[in-house]
């Protein structure tokens, strides 16, 4: 029997053809839906290995009278580093196989902190931003403070002198 099946499997004619796909990136993850209408959830499969690569691939007969014709694809992509790859789910309804990739905890964790510098009211980077320029308006009045006062004492001195009478020796 089972050489039988190896034989209808040999003398199969393939159309390999390239599924529709669309990335849907929300908080925390990232969802690959492929379009494969008119296939059945028996006819995919979807498989990680350990260096970080998703792999779909499915077939099925062209026709349901025609068992040598088929029409088959297959996908490779390579997964972002800082997906959670034991955490990666697939679920397929009504011809649309969707692929969940979750995010590390580690990578949500940073980014969640950096989302919240870059939208906080006093972030960290305007802060400190606002600091300097503080400390910079300060040294600046500071100096200018210096300088008038020189100047202004300057002048109360030489104006001391204006009003002094000549004695002609």
């Amino acid at each position: 029997m089972e050489t039988k099946a190896n034989e209808d499997i040999s003398k199969r004619l393939y159309e390999d053809f390239e599924p529709y796909c669309k990335w849907i990136t929300n908080e925390g993850q990232k969802i690959l839906e492929v379009d494969l209408k008119g296939f059945k959830k028996e006819q995919l499969k979807v498989q990680t290995n350990n260096k970080g690569v998703l792999k779909i691939y499915g077939e099925k007969p062209l026709s349901a009278s025609s068992k040598k014709k088929w029409s088959r694809f297959h996908k490779e992509i390579r997964v972002s580093k800082d997906c959670e790859m034991s955490g990666i789910q697939a679920k397929f309804s009504q011809g649309i196989l969707s692929i969940v990739l979750p995010k590390s905890e580690a990578t949500q964790h940073a980014k969640d902190v950096a989302t919240i510098e870059k939208h906080s009211l006093w972030g960290v980077q305007k802060r400190k931003r606002t600091t300097i320029q503080i400390v910079l308006g300060i040294v600046a009045v500071v100096a200018l403070g210096t300088y008038v006062a020189r100047i202004l004492g300057n002048k109360h001195h030489y104006d001391a002198f204006d009003n002094v009478n000549v004695v002609n020796i």
